[in-house]
């Protein structure tokens, strides 16, 4: 007979085990001019977790672990890094960089952990493909950590991808599909893929092993938070963050004359200040191919040689994109004040 004791063992080992940490693909690039991968750590508290050994692999063609000397990712930002822990960042066909590893911290400064990787030349398609953190390279022997399908959804889903799928069903690490068309569970990344600024984000750190814990955002947001706002923002191109600027030249916090924007699609950007009676005071130069995210415009009355009086202002922000042959502009308020 089984003591009462060692069955409350077995049941809180393996409740602990349910609790243990979650390594997650949480955003991927298919159009980059060199796709990547962000991973980052999903854990009920404070977890840490040694990644080199593992694998972030499209399965196809040749592909390597990702590093030689200890790369660890945490599920908390520790302050004592001048980086993000909370993410790591593969790069899945930069074989000649070294790696950003637990020695070397990050390099570059960007911010976040840099990996370079060896894997087959063309990945990641912008078609039909998976994504997978694995043991190795084989998606048949039970090694997956965490596995995505995406598609573009074209009525025709690739054999060899439909197979690593079916692989990763059997593993219980994404949805089953009894329809006839296997794409119809694959997340959705339109019939012409992704555009070169788009990625596919996690928006649901609950991993189902589904399509629905991720979604097509228009920002890029590699070693931070994902930001998924822009998929409800239609066509519009970018959005003033503050609509009235308070300016006050030399001041320690309203002197910088800054015009936060947050920009939905690439777009060429620059703007105009006017007096109130609509005269043209100052034109910025313009900004070409501003990416989506946050972008701030600056305008200093300091480095002018008119003086500027006390008053309202008019600031015309304009923004074209190439792409959709479009343009937008927006008007903000800058109340300008020489008396700190």
């Amino acid at each position: 007979m089984i003591r009462p004791s060692i069955i409350l063992f077995l049941f809180l080992f393996a409740f602990k085990a349910e609790l243990r940490a979650g390594l997650l693909i949480n955003e991927f690039v298919t159009n980059a001019s060199g796709d990547w991968v962000e991973l980052c750590l999903a854990a009920p508290a404070k977890e840490k977790m040694n990644i080199s050994d593992y694998y972030v692999t499209m399965y196809y063609g040749s592909n390597e672990k990702l590093g030689q000397e200890p790369i660890t990712i945490y599920s908390y930002d520790r302050p004592e890094t001048p980086y993000d822990d909370r993410f790591i960042v593969v790069h899945l066909t930069s074989p000649d960089t070294p790696d950003e590893t637990d020695w070397t911290g990050d390099t570059n400064g960007n911010g976040y952990i840099d990996v370079y990787c060896n894997n087959y030349s063309a990945s990641l398609w912008n078609s039909d493909g998976i994504v997978a953190v694995d043991s190795d390279d084989d998606p048949s022997n039970g090694g997956i950590l965490d596995f995505v399908y995406y598609s573009n959804r074209d009525g025709g889903p690739n054999e060899t991808m439909a197979s690593y799928v079916e692989s990763a069903q059997n593993q219980g690490q994404w949805s089953l599909y009894s329809g006839e068309n296997i794409q119809e569970c694959a997340v959705s990344i339109g019939t012409e893929g992704l555009e070169p600024y788009m990625s596919v984000s996690r928006v649901n750190q609950n991993d189902t092993n589904t399509a629905n814990d991720f979604a097509v955002t228009n920002v890029q947001t590699p070693g931070k938070p994902n930001i998924t706002l822009p998929l409800f923002m239609g066509n519009k191109l970018f959005k003033p963050l503050r609509r009235t600027i308070v300016l006050i030249p030399g001041h320690a916090l309203f002197g910088m004359g800054e015009f936060p924007l947050f920009v939905f699609i690439p777009s060429f950007i620059k703007f105009r200040v006017f007096s109130i009676t609509g005269v043209l005071l100052h034109e910025s130069p313009l900004y070409p191919s501003v990416q989506p995210g946050f972008f701030n415009l600056y305008w200093c009355p300091l480095l002018h040689r008119s003086r500027y009086t006390t008053g309202l202002y008019l600031c015309k922000i304009e923004a074209v994109s190439p792409t959709l042959r479009r343009s937008e502009e927006e008007i903000i308020y800058i109340i300008l004040s020489r008396y700190p």
